[in-house]
């Protein structure tokens, strides 16, 4: 029990120094100030950066889990009811993409694709999620693909969006999706077969 809230401690501190200052402070050295602890104390935990790293992105994976439940059992029933929820969560002011810990640990995953496990299982139970209520699967993967790039704009610091924007877009997609609009613009409706 004492090990995992010091390792927790430890994930804390690591989180609040990318967060607070930039990734490039992030070593263990500092994780070990920050949480009160010596470096052979985050050693004992973590026998390097990199794994600090992964504990860092298995966290925010688990937070991001948290949150998109929560804004689920929020969603009224119906169509896209998944759909809605990712839509809030990315859109939100305190989404990943603002989030410089979120941008650290994209940075590291570059350098070390190993990284991506838990990513990777995530984005597949999102996509999971999302196709299970959606009436029409290619709309719904084309909205989760924009919500991606929206992740990465704000992750990579762009801003191509203002908050008006952005605000706009949020709600087009919410009222459409709680509409339960099931037609893609540009996609041709099936027609009714001749009976």
């Amino acid at each position: 029990m004492v090990a995992r809230k010091t390792r927790s401690r430890i994930i804390d501190a690591a989180i609040r120094i990318v967060r607070e200052n930039a990734p490039t402070k992030l070593t263990l050295d500092e994780a070990a100030r920050q949480a009160g602890l010596s470096k052979g104390g985050v050693l004992y935990h973590f026998a390097s950066k990199d794994e600090l790293i992964e504990a860092m992105i298995e966290r925010l994976v688990r937070d991001q889990e948290t949150r998109l439940l929560q804004l689920y059992e929020q969603e009224p029933q119906g169509p896209y009811r998944w759909l809605r929820a990712y839509v809030r969560y990315f859109f939100d002011p305190g989404s990943p993409g603002s989030d410089p810990a979120s941008s650290a640990c994209l940075a590291a995953m570059a350098l070390n694709p190993a990284m991506l496990k838990p990513v990777n299982t995530m984005m597949k139970l999102s996509m999971k999620r999302i196709m299970s209520d959606a009436p029409d699967r290619d709309r719904a993967a084309l909205i989760s693909m924009g919500l991606d790039g929206l992740f990465l704009n704000q992750a990579m610091g762009f801003q191509l969006y203002d908050d008006e924007t952005l605000a706009r877009l949020r709600g087009n997609l919410l009222s459409g999706l709680l509409a339960g609009e099931d037609e893609t613009p540009g996609r041709p409706v099936a027609a009714a077969s001749a009976s």
